[in-house]
């Protein structure tokens, strides 16, 4: 009896640790240019309720990105299967700086890619993120709006 019970113990003690639990890999996004194609890891990335959250300002990727070309965002299904939206930043061709705009904006299953490009002739984009809506929601100015639960951004270099 007493060696079932030394084993009992050493068998929970092995499976009781003080490690964390093994991460859950993150999902990536894919930003394609012509025929070059950067995959980037989240620069934020939080659970479904956005309460333990993580930011990595490394994981912001950058890439030439020529006047008036399209950056063609592309998320995995586990992105896709979720609110997601993109916002982008850009300047004029007269060289004025425009604030971050929400260009388009997905339901839940139905697409997993977006060609990103201002609206204006000749405008230089200067950033592209994806954000990923949790399951957190919170008052806005134009009622409820979900709270990001991971971004992921291509910084674009001259």
């Amino acid at each position: 009896m007493r060696k079932l019970l030394v084993l009992v113990v050493l068998v929970l003690a092995g499976c009781s640790s003080n490690e964390p639990p093994a991460a859950v890999p993150q999902p990536k996004i894919d930003f394609t240019v012509a025929a070059k194609k950067v995959t980037a890891k989240p620069f934020l990335y939080c659970d479904i309720k956005v309460e333990d959250c993580r930011r990595d300002n490394t994981a912001m990727i950058k890439m030439p990105v020529p006047p008036g070309t399209a950056v063609r965002v592309t998320v995995p299904r586990e992105v896709a299967d979720t609110p997601w939206s993109v916002v982008i930043q850009y300047t004029t061709a007269a060289g004025e700086q425009k604030a971050p705009v929400t260009v388009a904006t997905f339901a839940p299953g139905k697409e997993t890619t977006y060609e990103a490009l201002p609206a204006e002739p000749g405008a230089q984009l200067q950033t592209v993120e994806v954000k990923q809506a949790g399951g957190v929601l919170m008052q806005g100015r134009n009622g409820p709006e979900p709270v990001t639960r991971a971004a992921w951004s291509l910084q674009v270099t001259p």
